[in-house]
């Protein structure tokens, strides 16, 4: 048999998908929830395993407790029981933005270790892995504000709710 053949896994071996409700702001993206995916730790806990593109104030590798959803869906997430350790952007391009633009700063962040998440063409989540990344990444994208390719937030809001939380 194949060597790569057998080395192929599957990364969402083991995970499942997980519903989160969009509050504040997240809900003017059309959108009532975003589907990520979680490591099962027992009970009704998991571990977020991607980076959320909509929910603000989630990171990756933060551990939720969700609910059974009573229509049989996904279980809900309810609340952060744990905050991850990866510090997410989201990068909204132009979209008059050229591919070559975009795959431009797409690798800056690589050169970095920047874990990727593409919602669209034009939104994209980008997860840092140290504070000094995160620290570095407003004058490394200014040139591109600048020059109208992109504009960028941090998915840590303070203005908007956190799950589970009553405002």
């Amino acid at each position: 048999m194949n060597a790569l053949l057998m080395d192929s896994k599957d990364p969402n071996e083991g995970l499942v998908r997980v519903r989160v409700p969009l509050t504040g702001s997240a809900l003017q993206s059309g959108y009532e929830s975003e589907i990520l995916w979680a490591e099962p730790l027992g009970g009704n806990l998991y571990r977020i395993w991607n980076l959320p593109v909509l929910v603000y104030n989630l990171d990756m590798r933060a551990v939720v407790e969700c609910e059974p959803d009573p229509d049989g869906g996904l279980p809900i997430v309810t609340r952060v029981v744990e905050e991850g350790d990866c510090f997410v952007i989201r990068l909204f391009f132009n979209p008059k933005a050229s591919n070559d633009q975009i795959q431009t700063v797409l690798d800056l962040l690589s050169e970095h270790r920047a874990v990727l998440e593409k919602s669209s063409r034009e939104l994209w989540a980008v997860g840092l892995r140290t504070l000094e990344d995160y620290k570095w990444i407003g004058s490394a994208l200014a040139p591109f504000v600048r020059d109208d390719i992109l504009t960028f937030e941090s998915a840590l809001q303070s203005d908007e709710p956190v799950i589970g939380e009553t405002p």
